[in-house]
């Protein structure tokens, strides 16, 4: 999910390919705990494809669309933009992999993929496509070179982040873009494995982020300011169990398959502070010394405490100054709410 875009928000479909997009109207709110009771968001045009098969040809491990975000046209290019992330959500590779494309607004002419930075340390695709958000753009020219998108993930190896990441590239400024993209790292936690997440014996005190678990995923992020209040706000699922490799534990786990399997889980917004993450950006600290100054759990999620439930995306219309967070996986059929608050109202 995107900001709102001329009075509606962008949305994303169904975590398949093609890769799909509609712009979704923003009903007036209503403040209730039951589901049946909230107004119905419609969609201002059917679901579009605006990837032309980009997203499935970056990998044969299911690659889904992760993000989207518009951006303004720059440069000699004549029209406003769509950009769209990939996320490579198994990522079992050690060779990166491109994450970004872009098209028009109306999703037409997609091109790309792109490598989101040089296909070197620390940039890697595990480490992004998970969420895609933009930066205003004071905060963009004083922190980050001009680099207005942000992109990230939490993929805890093969050259992953065992915690969640923040990457800022720089939009392309053509009609007929080329390379690699533009971009610094904000913020990533080292893969200390085994020792800090390895399966069944690993030390949580171990890592960077404080808890981590290989289940932890964090799926939207957006930056949020009123006044001089700023900060860069991640929304996702956080494991609260140990870091259990195999078959499930015991009946009742979140996830019936064999893997990682890490309950309890919580969902979780962490609060970054800007500053640090741009000297971060800037070379004054290392991204990885970067931890969350504040940890919400929301009340008005309709789903409290412990739950396998996911979340979505986040958006702010910086106009409005109204933030809206996706919550997943409610009533028979696995429907999604948008959360809406007014930030300093």
């Amino acid at each position: 999910m995107a900001g709102a875009d001329g009075g509606a928000l962008l949305a994303l479909g169904p975590d398949q390919q093609p890769a799909e997009f509609a712009r979704v109207d923003i009903p007036a709110p209503v403040v209730t705990r039951q589901l049946d009771r909230l107004p119905r968001a419609q969609m201002l045009a059917p679901m579009r494809d605006f990837d032309g098969k980009i997203v499935e040809g970056v990998s044969d491990v299911t690659p889904i669309a992760g993000g989207i975000e518009t951006v303004a046209k720059r440069g000699s290019q004549r029209t406003d933009k769509l950009y769209g992330a990939i996320n490579n959500w198994y990522g079992v590779v050690e060779e990166s992999h491109s994450a970004i494309w872009m098209s028009e607004p109306d999703g037409t002419s997609p091109r790309g993929p792109f490598h989101v930075g040089p296909r070197k340390e620390p940039f890697h695709g595990n480490k992004v496509g998970s969420f895609l958000f933009a930066v205003p753009a004071w905060y963009a020219d004083r922190y980050l070179g001009g680099r207005s998108l942000v992109t990230g993930k939490a993929r805890g190896a093969f050259h992953g982040s065992q915690g969640p990441s923040l990457f800022a590239f720089r939009p392309w400024d053509t009609d007929k873009p080329s390379g690699d993209l533009d971009a610094v790292a904000m913020l990533y936690y080292r893969i200390r494995f085994p020792e800090c997440a390895g399966p069944n014996v690993g030390d949580k005190k171990a890592c960077d982020f404080p808890g981590f678990t290989m289940c932890d995923e964090w799926e939207g992020g957006g930056f949020v300011e009123h006044g001089k209040k700023r900060a860069i706000l991640l929304l996702g699922k956080k494991g609260l169990g140990p870091n259990h490799y195999g078959e499930p534990p015991r009946a009742g786990t979140c996830e019936s398959d064999k893997g990682y399997h890490c309950d309890p889980y919580e969902r979780q917004v962490l609060f970054y502070d800007v500053d640090e993450l741009g000297a971060a950006a800037g070379g004054k600290r290392e991204p990885w010394t970067v931890l969350p100054y504040a940890t919400w759990r929301p009340k008005e999620l309709l789903v409290q405490g412990q739950t396998c439930g996911q979340v979505g995306g986040v958006a702010f219309d910086a106009q409005s100054r109204r933030l809206f967070m996706i919550e997943k996986g409610l009533g028979d059929n696995n429907s999604a709410a948008v959360h809406v608050w007014t930030v300093g109202g």
